[in-house]
This record gives structure tokens, sequence and C-alpha cells, in this order.
């Protein structure tokens, strides 16, 4: 079975207690790794910038493809700028980006681990607008 290491755990603490029962779920059936729990505004910031350009006083996207996030952690804040964090983002387990299919099979996983403990999440790869596999989050 696997387990979290010390960096997830340590990441996972600092999210909202309905996301920790459904993650400490769904790792029972399926290796993944915690990347983000909490981010500061600075870190949100930092992964705004990813793809984009600062251009005549804004922000424009320059790459799409690597465009993490819409929220720049100032003005629009994203779920994970909470304490605790309302959002977690998560990925399989020896991290591969570019494999899609494994994101898939743990948004299974962890859709199940849902319905196991009773506790409702919204994954970012169900959304339309902008397609975000690694992030789950408390549902509206």
């Amino acid at each position: 079975m696997a387990k979290f290491g010390a960096k997830s755990l340590e990441r996972l603490a600092t999210c909202h207690p309905d996301i920790q029962v459904v993650m400490n779920e769904a790792i029972k059936h399926f290796d993944f790794t915690i990347l983000y729990g909490t981010r500061s505004t600075e870190e949100q910031f930092f992964l705004f910038k990813k793809g984009r350009k600062y251009v005549d006083g804004k922000w424009i996207v320059s790459n799409k493809s690597e465009v993490v996030t819409n929220m720049d952690g100032a003005i629009k804040q994203s779920k994970h700028n909470h304490s605790p964090s309302q959002a977690i983002d998560i990925a399989p387990y020896p991290i591969d980006w570019t494999d899609i299919n494994r994101f898939k099979k743990l948004s299974e996983v962890v859709k199940q681990a849902m319905v196991t403990v009773g506790v409702q999440l919204q994954w970012g790869g169900d959304w339309k607008q902008f397609t975000d596999y690694p992030h789950w989050e408390i549902k509206k």
C-alpha cells in the first residue's frame, strides 16, 4: 500500500479537513504526491506568471501551454490562498506530466474515495474553460 512522504504530509496538513480525509483514503489505493495545499500570495503570483509576459502594464498570455493558473493571488485569489487551503494539487507518483491518462486514473480513485468518506470535491480535470488535472477543491 502506498503512503505519503514527509513533504506530502506537510502539504496535506495545510488543507481543509475534508480534503485531508479524501486524500488519506485515496492514497490507500493509488500512489500520488501532493504538490500544493496552501500557497502564499508570492507562490501564487510566481505560478500565475508562467506562460505570461508583462506588456504595457498588464500580464498577457505568451505561451498558453505553460499557463498554470488564472489566479494571481492578489486581485484574483485562488482557493489555495486560504488557511486552511480550500484546494490541493496532486500528481501520480512518479510524476510524468505527459501521461494525462495516469491523472485520469488517479481522478477515478479520488472520486471513489469521496464516495467512501462522504465528501464532495471538484476536479480541475472536469472543467471546460481551463483544464487543471492536478487540481481538486472544495465543491461550492
